[in-house]
């Protein structure tokens, strides 16, 4: 019993991963019970599945914690001799762009999505969204495409203050695009309110999609706090562009849930939906207001140099 103790207390690797897969296993087995008609009648079991989820999310979730330290001491020392990994794992910067290219897919990916859809079934609710997702890929892509030239600027010789000029520049650029942002926002939220449109989640999916939601916004706060005051501007510009995403999925969470629970007569869905949205949209034209004046005093306190 003491070495099973000590076993859980801090477990390998290797177990965690394997609870990890229970896990997931246990979720879609959860989901299948929970949504499906023809397994109805066996929704305790889909209970279980949905206790052993909670249980394996847990407390792989603890022991990843406890393991952390010692993993990543061995994952740094790997990563020493290959010049790709160890730029990975030591250097912020690098890994926050990296990490831009994946959301750029997959915005693109959504952007294809609904507008394919608008234009279909003539939608102005997918219309709305595919237009929000073509803003988000034009800021990611103005990030990603001038780290391109950035870098082969920088290979030529580029001097760091030249960089520091255009990297200010583009700062501000992303401030700008991001007011545009609420003006596709606010067609959404206007058929939300008028035409009773929103984002769908089912049965398990939303508490997964709510898990999600929080993950993104405490994480994207915790970025933005972090980075507030680092000098490497399209770092900032690249986490600044993930809060404002992060504000619209607690929107789609709210919409959602009100879909999935049926509020009835006890709140005006509408209302609730039009004050979130006017909330959210007033926070990603601030962050893009507050973008473009620290570009403007970084622009100041250039030429005063």
């Amino acid at each position: 019993m003491k070495k099973l103790l000590e076993f859980l207390k801090k477990p390998p690797l290797w177990f965690l991963i394997v609870l990890a897969f229970i896990g997931i296993g246990a979720t879609v087995g959860g989901t299948l019970f929970m949504t499906q008609e023809s397994l109805s009648a066996y929704i305790m079991v889909g209970y279980s599945f949905l206790g052993v989820m909670a249980v394996t999310v847990g407390y792989c979730i603890y022991g990843f914690i406890k393991i952390f330290p010692d993993l990543n001491k061995r994952v740094l020392k790997w990563a020493e001799n290959k010049p790709f990994w160890n730029k990975l794992f030591t250097e912020y910067g690098f890994r926050t762009i990296l990490f831009s290219i994946g959301s750029f897919a997959i915005n693109l990916a959504f952007a294809v999505y609904n507008g394919s859809v608008a234009i279909v079934i003539r939608s102005i609710w997918f219309g709305a969204l595919a237009a929000y997702y073509v803003l988000l890929i034009v800021l990611r892509g103005i990030i990603l495409v001038y780290h391109v030239f950035r870098r082969k600027a920088v290979k030529a010789g580029q001097t760091e203050e030249i960089t520091e000029r255009k990297d200010t520049r583009i700062y501000s650029i992303c401030g700008v695009v991001l007011l545009l942002l609420p003006i596709a926002l606010s067609f959404a939220i206007l058929q939300m309110v008028r035409a009773n449109d929103s984002f769908v989640h089912t049965g398990i999916t939303i508490y997964v999609y709510a898990i999600y939601a929080f993950y993104k916004i405490i994480v994207s706060i915790y970025n933005f706090i972090k980075t507030r005051r680092s000098g490497e501007m399209t770092v900032r510009a690249a986490k600044n562009i993930n809060l404002a995403d992060a504000f619209v999925s607690i929107l789609a969470l709210q919409t959602a849930m009100f879909r999935e629970f049926d509020a009835g007569d006890t709140v005006n869905v509408a209302t609730m939906n039009a004050i979130t949205g006017a909330i959210v949209c007033a926070l990603t034209a601030a962050l893009g207001i507050f973008m473009i004046i620290i570009a403007a005093k970084r622009k100041k306190g250039e030429k005063e140099k």
